[in-house]
C-alpha cells in the first residue's frame, strides 16, 4: 500500500496512489487500510459513490465535523482544496491537483477542508467514505468561483448545479455567523 503524503503542508490533507494489481480477469486494489493511514483518521461510517459527466463541476462543500475519504474509481479530474479552519497554519490557503485512476486517485481530508473537483475525462466516478452520516451535522458550501480559488480552475464551460452557483463567496461565508457557531463547535 503506498503511503499518504500531506497535501502543501496543509495540515488533515494527504494524497495517494492506490496502485492496481492487474491480470489477464481485471485488477483488484485495496482501497483503505487502518493501520495504513495517519493516526488522526476516524472510522468511517457511511460510504458513497458519484458519477459524474465530463466538464461537471461540483463544489465546493464542506459538511462539518466530517473526515473523507475520497477515492476517484475511474476517471480524470482537477480536485480543488480550501482550508476554512480559523486555527489551522493554513487558513484561507487554496490548492488544487490533478487525480486520474491512473496515477494519484485518494484524498483523506479532515473536517474543515472543503473541496471541489471538476471532470476532465469523459466521465468519472468517486467513493467516498464518511466519518458522519451525510445530513447528519451543518452542511455549508463555497462558491467555485470566489477569488481564493477561481484561478485554480482550467477554463472551460463547466457544467455546475444551480445550488453550487449560489454558494456565497469565501469572504460572505466566513463572516456567516451560522457558519462561524459551526466551526467553532
Amino acid at each position: 500500500m503506498t503511503e499518504f503524503e500531506e497535501i502543501g503542508g496543509m495540515p488533515q490533507a494527504w494524497v495517494r496512489n492506490v496502485p492496481h494489481f492487474h491480470d489477464h480477469r481485471g485488477y483488484f486494489s485495496e482501497e483503505f487500510r487502518k493501520s495504513s493511514a495517519p493516526k488522526a483518521t476516524p472510522d468511517f461510517i457511511q460510504d458513497s459513490l458519484s458519477y459524474s459527466r465530463k466538464n461537471v463541476l461540483r463544489g465546493m462543500h464542506l459538511q462539518v465535523n466530517q473526515w473523507q475519504l475520497v477515492t476517484l474509481v475511474k476517471g480524470e479530474l482537477i480536485d480543488v482544496l480550501i482550508d476554512l479552519r480559523e486555527s489551522s497554519p493554513t487558513y484561507l490557503e487554496s490548492i488544487s491537483l490533478n487525480l486520474s485512476d491512473s496515477g494519484k486517485n485518494q484524498l483523506l481530508l479532515g473536517p474543515g477542508i472543503a473541496h471541489g473537483y471538476g471532470v476532465l475525462s469523459e466521465d468519472a466516478i468517486l467513493h467516498y467514505k464518511s466519518s458522519i452520516y451525510y445530513g447528519d451535522s451543518p452542511q455549508f458550501g463555497l462558491n467555485w468561483i470566489s477569488e481564493e480559488l477561481d484561478s485554480l480552475w482550467p477554463e472551460r464551460e463547466w457544467v455546475v448545479s444551480e445550488r453550487d452557483s449560489n454558494f456565497p463567496v469565501t469572504q460572505d461565508l466566513i463572516m456567516d455567523s451560522m457558519f462561524k457557531a459551526s466551526m467553532n463547535d
